[in-house]
């Protein structure tokens, strides 16, 4: 199975929860976050600003505040050079503000992603012609533009570089405040509007408090860790917030976004987006215009702007997404790292589509844009693989770079592109095992008994979620559950286990695996909802893992779908021998990814022992990355990526189709099972019909779900077999979880495929 669950100390444990009044399960996450010290666990139970470290202890801070004195003792002119996306934004609006109550009327400055990240001569030059300024501060970039500092100092402007990015082998020779410089501030993992904030305090002390909302929301869009100081400005930022003392343009986007309750996650799922949209739609000044605006009028206009980029934004991106897409699973597959080039791209689009197919496919994904032969690249990556290190080993290739652990931003030209290609795969696939590529889904526990309400309540304060602290995920296990659809026609099912009652948005299509009597192991996220002042308690169902094991109950799937095989009409496969079928399995699985191995009967695995590691899975595909897996019973769920297709043993009639599928193979020497034991007599199947009569509207949504539930005196193979041919001749049929009989249809059984197969097979 696909998910763990941590193994913990009980007595550290249970030690944790008395020292602190604590339930067990609270003290258990906080043991699996590493949180086990008394200080730490106080720390982390009570954030807030009386944690906030003292910002003269970052390196370069006292040099840069005192240069900024300069500037407000002279009158100088003062440019603040920012970034287009969400944490830009947020710090040039915080440096912006801080510095105009200081005294200074700073001028602030966004460059469009189309001119590339961090400062470029273009910009600097276009900056010098518009303001002239003797001192220029950068804002979340500026670390690795070596030799543009040295060509504004050639033009007689200072810099103060102000960013949180890893730092190049060459730091710029200006003034620098980056909390990556060791020092003895102890936190290196500030956003850029984090470091901004810390001099807005240097600067102006706690009146830079009411920044927070700004510092809070960066650091969230920006996935900084949620620890120790980062925690303490998300806590403080939220609460501002949520007390309506927020600046005007946050005030405007809650409203307008119509979040009902301001929380770290309705932040980086609503408000966030909305601050990045204007920056991936060439417009990042409207959104720096909305924060640093106390014009109300003005603040609603620009807020409807971003909520109309959002929505541009998330069309374009589902085109783009589906161009990636394609292009991944026709042309790198099958590697370690995807890296893909086009075009017609959006570069403000590529890097969240990036991250999609990182969290589809579990592999590094970069995504480049062609601008007048210059590539400019978004790099995601998964958690054991940095990105940033990855890429620095083909810097030779590239002419700019700049990221974090988890995200970067390339640049290079065109003729490089291969050699970078070449080389960065090169490197992914010596230093990483295909291990690292798989995706786990963790819980922190497994529910053995209620889950509460009371312990919900208290789980909530390890608010903030979100990276480094997301959200807890527990585990129930159960054979039987009850699934049904929350009201007729909803595609989001209400679940109901022994502990704990559950929500699955957008589940309808599990709804057949839910039916099945094997053991099932939920994953879900508790959530506290309040209507009409009443509280009251939800699992948000977060993924499904099913224990697949040679019962009747699978093998009962692997039948019925071994027998629906004869309505397909596809005869566009391979028939192989059996030798011949072991013979693709082994050249297949030289490969790690592409090929789906199909059994209907599960114990026809036993006969293909190099197959016994993969992951197997019921009715269709889940392997995420497109990793070779075995799928029992496989159904007519739709699925791509995959180049092959085996299947182990030979169903009733004809496999189905998939036009995605460029080989299929059908091993034509073993049968799924012995179709000539089957009772095919029209006695047989009179009697059963008088049986199945007497369940007419009963409550059942499948062949399954049925003879699993009733006994009408045959073997369950038999009375499978016979229902499903009733099935194919409309006599019954189920319909809104209901087993129902059409007294309208009369029928020869000769009229069945799925009978006439059979019978041919016995004659």
């Amino acid at each position: 199975m696909n998910f763990r669950i941590n193994n913990l100390n009980d007595n550290l444990i249970r030690e944790i929860s008395e020292n602190f009044h604590l339930r067990q399960e609270t003290a258990a996450i906080l043991v699996s976050r590493g949180i086990t010290k008394d200080e730490d666990i106080e720390y982390f139970l009570n954030p807030g600003k009386h944690h906030f470290g003292n910002p003269f202890k970052l390196k370069g801070m006292r040099e840069a505040v005192e240069r900024i004195k300069i500037a407000k003792e002279d009158d100088e002119v003062v440019v603040i050079y920012g970034d287009y996306d969400a944490d830009g934004i947020c710090a040039t609006a915080i440096m912006t503000l801080a510095l105009r109550e200081y005294g200074i009327s700073a001028i602030p400055f966004i460059p469009e992603r189309a001119g590339g990240y961090g400062l470029s001569v273009a910009n600097i030059d276009d900056i010098m012609e518009k303001h002239l300024p003797s001192l220029i501060i950068t804002v979340d970039c500026g670390i690795s533009n070596f030799e543009e500092v040295e060509y504004l100092k050639d033009l007689a402007v200072d810099v103060i570089v102000t960013d949180h990015h890893e730092l190049p082998e060459r730091l710029p020779d200006t003034l620098t405040v980056n909390c990556k410089i060791p020092s003895e501030y102890g936190f290196d993992s500030l956003c850029g509007a984090g470091v901004a904030f810390k001099i807005a305090c240097a600067l102006i002390g706690e009146r830079a408090y009411k920044y927070l909302d700004y510092a809070a929301i960066a650091t969230i869009a920006d996935s900084m860790p949620l620890i120790k100081e980062n925690r303490d400005i998300v806590y403080e930022g939220v609460k501002l917030i949520k007390t309506g003392r927020c600046c005007p343009a946050v005030k405007e986007l809650i409203a307008i976004s119509n979040v009902r309750e301001v929380t770290s996650t309705s932040l980086a799922y609503v408000i966030a987006p909305r601050i990045n949209a204007a920056g991936r739609m060439g417009d990042a000044f409207s959104a720096l215009k909305l924060m640093i605006s106390d014009d109300n009028g003005l603040i609603e206009r620009l807020c409807l702007k971003l909520n109309e980029y959002n929505q541009a934004r998330q069309a374009e991106s589902e085109a783009l997404y589906k161009s990636a897409r394609e292009k991944l699973v026709s042309t790198a597959y099958d590697k370690k790292i995807i890296i893909l080039e086009d075009d017609g791209w959006n570069a403000g689009l590529v890097g969240i589509i990036a991250s999609k197919l990182v969290e589809e496919f579990s592999r590094p994904v970069i995504l480049f844009v062609n601008n007048n032969g210059k590539l400019h690249g978004s790099a995601r990556s998964v958690e054991s693989i940095n990105i940033f290190d990855a890429i620095t080993s083909c810097k030779e290739y590239l002419t700019d770079f700049g990221g974090h652990s988890q995200a970067a931003g390339i640049s290079l030209n065109i003729e490089n592109f291969l050699p970078f290609k070449k080389a960065l795969e090169s490197y992914i696939d010596k230093n990483f095992s295909y291990d690292c590529f798989t995706p786990v889904k963790c819980a922190d526990l497994l529910i053995t008994s209620r889950f509460t309400l009371d312990l919900a309540k208290e789980i909530n304060r390890l608010e903030p979620f979100g990276t480094a602290n997301r959200k807890p995920v527990f585990a129930v296990t159960a054979r039987n559950l009850k699934a049904s659809p929350i009201k007729i026609g909803s595609p989001h099912l209400n679940i109901k286990s022994d502990y704990i009652e559950m929500l699955y948005f957008n589940g309808a299509e599990s709804k057949s695996m839910l039916d099945l009597p094997f053991e099932k192991t939920v994953l879900f996220e508790p959530n506290v909802s309040v209507f009409n002042h009443e509280e009251s308690l939800k699992g948000y169902v977060k993924d499904i893992e099913y224990t697949i094991s040679s019962t009747v109950g699978t093998k009962l799937c692997g039948f019925r779908e071994s027998l629906l095989t004869a309505l397909n009409d596809n005869d566009d496969f391979l028939y192989v021998s059996d030798d011949l079928t072991k013979t693709v399995i082994e050249e297949t699985l030289k490969d790690h990814f592409g090929t789906v191995y199909v059994a209907y009967n599960i114990d026809n695995l036993a006969s293909y022992a190099n197959l016994s590691g993969l992951n197997r899975y019921l009715y269709s595909t889940s392997g995420k990355n497109l990793v070779n897996n075995v799928v029992i019973a496989l159904n007519n769920s739709p699925f791509s990526g995959y180049k092959k297709i085996v299947y182990l043993d030979r169903p009733l009639g004809n496999v189905n189709y998939n036009p995605n599928i460029t080989e299929t193979f059908i091993n034509r020497t073993k049968r799924a099972f012995d179709y000539t034991e089957l009772d095919v007599t029209k006695e047989t199947f009179a009697e059963v019909f008088r049986r199945l009569c007497k369940y007419n509207r009963a409550p059942f949504g499948n062949t399954i779900d049925f003879v699993r539930n009733c006994d009408v005196g045959y073997d369950k193979f038999q009375t499978v077999f016979v229902l499903e041919v009733f099935i194919e001749l409309g006599i019954f049929t189920f319909i809104r979880g209901e087993f129902r009989y059409n007294s309208n249809v009369k029928s020869s059984l000769s009229a069945s495929k799925i009978y006439t197969e059979v019978q041919k097979l016995q004659d």
